[in-house]
């Protein structure tokens, strides 16, 4: 068995083990390991491809190059810090579980008889940690996809797997967001199987039956021999559903309400796995559309969504009132800024927008696991519950969401400023002279935003003493996981190792065309 095929099946078995009883720390050890395994042979696969070699499967329905090993390490990443961090958010839940009850997370109503009953109990436990490892098992299949067909069902099982943790707490609110995620997500979906059937129709048969007629690679192969006006509506399909999944506008709307109900370590993994998983979709129906009808027709698509997506997301970060939500209209700015420096085209705005992809990955853990943190000590993430000054009473959680505000405003030194920087100077060095003033003045418009925020949260007068006391810091699975995401973030600022950086460049080349 190939190693590919290892790095897929140690999560899917990792999930399936989950089910299994055992006491509490059997369970969470066989999380953390399978997912530590996990990531360990993800590095090594796209080792063997930074070696020289093209690690492949199932006659290269799966196969893996520049771009695909890039996605693939990034999301094994995430779902360890996510699997990790959720070993002490859970015991969080449970402590409070055998507790007297409190109003919780997200919740204004007053407290029924049953609410005791319905805290996350023990057997829940065991669904979520089921739950993580199929989530990346299922964004790194879509990762390593060479088969549109393939890929489709890679992220619509991404989907399935996405209700479950939005309705985890199973409140009226979490099933609410979980339908709106489903039916959204559902339509978007069938936009982009749409467009790959059109994409397939445009060959008019050149492409051959079996699965091999859905490779990207065969496309890629015949680009020139497609239909223009088949592909084209395909790939308007394609990027309609998949921007969808991505949190582009105008079909950002299920993001914010998915992430307020959604388990803190269930939303990193839809906020960086589902963004890059949605984005590495949008980039291989691109680079069909790019190889077949030139770079304008896709790119300028691209680029009107982003900017569409920066500009969504600026009113609404500067009106929010909760700290989920506001890291949801973040990730619709920054897979803005992605989508903006991959339709601005040329090799310096891609290199800036998997930069800035790849540092957003090492950031948002840290703004989730911080927020998630200051949420569940003060049983809400409203920003009226959580009340203002809240570095006084909760001063590391504070703290450490005080620097992932920093890094995710792109503010120097950190990363996100200088991919920022990148597109920014690859966009005025184009013919794009009413776009990118656009796209900065957004920028500039969401960091004061962003800060406002964050300012009126952490800082500020104290509440009086009739305000709700927030649960007390304690150093637990939980709080060292934030701080680790803490430390690799800031780290990753001023040194990216160099096989990262070596994935990046050949995904830049996969993008661009080059040797």
């Amino acid at each position: 068995m190939t190693l590919l095929l290892w790095t897929l099946l140690v999560p899917l078995a990792t999930g399936v083990l989950a089910v299994l009883p055992g006491p509490r720390w059997l369970r969470e050890l066989r999380l953390v390991a399978g997912l530590a395994v996990t990531f360990i042979l993800s590095v090594a696969t796209a080792g063997t491809f930074l070696g020289g070699g093209v690690p492949s499967a199932f006659g290269e329905a799966l196969r893996v190059d520049g771009l695909s090993a890039l996605v693939l390490v990034l999301s094994a990443f995430v779902g360890l810090m996510s699997g990790t961090y959720s070993v002490g958010y859970l015991r969080r839940n449970e402590e409070r579980r055998r507790g007297p009850y409190m109003p919780r997370e997200n919740e204004r109503r007053a407290p029924r008889p049953s609410d005791q009953k319905r805290l996350v109990p023990p057997w829940r436990r065991r669904e979520f940690d089921a739950l993580v490892p199929l989530y990346v098992f299922a964004m790194l299949l879509v990762s390593v996809s060479n088969n549109l067909g393939i890929l489709w069902i890679a992220v619509e099982l991404t989907t399935l797997v996405s209700v479950f943790m939005v309705a985890f707490h199973n409140r009226d609110t979490s099933l609410e967001a979980a339908w709106k995620f489903l039916v959204l997500g559902s339509l978007g979906l069938a936009f982009a199987l749409l467009g790959t059937v059109l994409l397939f129709a445009s060959g008019r048969g050149l492409l051959g039956e079996g699965m091999s007629g859905l490779h990207w690679t065969r496309l890629m192969s015949l680009a020139h021999e497609l239909h223009p006006f088949t592909l084209k509506l395909g790939v308007v399909f394609a990027l309609i559903g998949y921007g969808t999944k991505a949190g582009l506008a105008p079909k950002h709307t299920w993001k914010p309400d998915a992430y307020r109900e959604a388990p803190s370590p269930a939303g990193v993994l839809m906020a960086v796995g589902m963004l890059n998983g949605a984005l590495y979709c949008l980039l291989r129906i691109h680079l069909i559309a790019k190889a077949a009808l030139g770079p304008g027709f896709s790119g300028g698509l691209l680029l009107m969504l982003g900017l569409l997506s920066v500009a969504v997301a600026t009113p609404f970060i500067l009106i929010q009132w909760n700290l989920k939500r506001l890291l949801a209209y973040s990730s619709i700015e920054h897979v803005g800024i992605m989508a903006v420096g991959l339709g601005l085209g040329g090799e310096a705005a891609t290199f800036g927008a998997l930069l800035h992809m790849t540092y957003h990955t090492f950031a948002k853990p840290l703004a989730f696991f911080s927020a998630g943190t200051l949420a569940q000590l003060h049983r809400s993430s409203d920003f009226d519950d959580i009340g203002s000054g809240s570095l006084g009473r909760t001063p590391v959680a504070s703290a450490l969401f005080v620097v992932a505000a920093v890094m995710m405003t792109g503010s120097p030194p950190f990363g996100m400023f200088f991919s920022e920087m990148t597109i920014l100077r690859a966009g005025f060095l184009g013919p794009h002279v009413v776009a990118v003033p656009f796209f900065l003045a957004c920028l500039v418009l969401l960091f004061c935003g962003f800060f406002y925020q964050v300012g009126r949260l952490v800082l500020g007068e104290q509440p009086d003493s009739s305000a709700r006391t927030p649960d007390p810091e304690k150093f637990d699975a939980g709080t060292a996981t934030t701080i680790l995401a803490a430390v690799l973030a800031v780290v990753s600022a001023f040194y990216l190792p160099p096989g990262l950086l070596e994935l990046i460049r050949a995904a830049v080349r996969v993008v661009e065309g080059g040797p």
